[in-house]
């Protein structure tokens, strides 16, 4: 019991280290629009967000660092999980957000990433940068008829498992309706935009089901027999 108190004493304190640690692997590790990044770093200390982008100049999300694999994986949540899966869904009718999507009965097709692919992963949340995003999260949620159940659903589900246990799931897209389970500390490490969660599922592509655009009948997969 001591430990386990412990233990939530001192991880909001690895949470609050590891935005220090990130923002000096940024600098360290800079390679365009560096000094743009260190006066928004300024104006965050200080509560104070930047001005918005000037009229019709449009902020984009960029590749701003290259911070190596081997320093990634000692980031949070890459550092506090034995592996990696990827899931994705079984659509169940009548069955509303929001749903813990670490149960068993959301995971249709399961699988563990690859090397590359938290390679890929980790590069997109700690290398790619929105400048000027400050409050921007998430998608607008919108409610969409019961014709087509696919857009009530994630289309994949990222699972992080420790000691053979899933302890956290991301559901993408998220449609503003938060389909995570990690805190806001910390889901704060991601600097989280819509445009990741683009990035994130096209690179998953391969694994989203057929029929996400509802042109024909509503596909309701069956589950996998080789559930692991």
């Amino acid at each position: 019991m001591k430990r386990y108190i412990l233990i939530l004493i001192f991880f909001p304190f690895l949470i609050f280290s590891q935005k220090l640690e990130l923002q000096g692997l940024r600098e360290l590790y800079c390679i365009k629009n560096c000094n743009k990044y260190k006066s928004e770093q300024i104006w965050v200390k200080q509560n104070n967000p930047p001005k918005g982008p000037q009229e019709k100049v449009y902020p984009k999300i960029k590749r701003m660092f290259s911070i190596p694999l081997e320093k990634r994986m000692k980031l949070y949540p890459f550092n506090q999980y034995d592996s990696i899966y990827i899931a994705n869904p079984v659509y169940l009718k009548n069955n509303n957000e929001p749903r813990n999507y670490m149960d068993e009965k959301y995971h249709n097709e399961k699988r563990l990433l690859s090397k590359i692919e938290k390679d890929k992963f980790s590069d997109i949340l700690f290398n790619y940068y929105y400048l000027n995003s400050f409050g921007v999260i998430t998608r607008i949620h919108e409610e969409i008829g019961y014709d087509c159940i696919q857009f009530e659903y994630p289309k994949i589900i990222l699972l992080f498992k420790r000691n053979g246990k899933f302890e956290k799931y991301i559901a993408f897209p998220d449609n503003g309706l938060n389909r995570y389970n990690f805190s806001n500390q910390e889901w704060s490490n991601f600097d989280w935009s819509m445009e990741k969660e683009d990035m994130i599922l096209e690179f998953f592509k391969k694994d989203i089901l057929p029929d996400q655009n509802c042109r024909r009948e509503v596909y309701t997969p069956l589950p996998s027999p080789n559930k692991k």
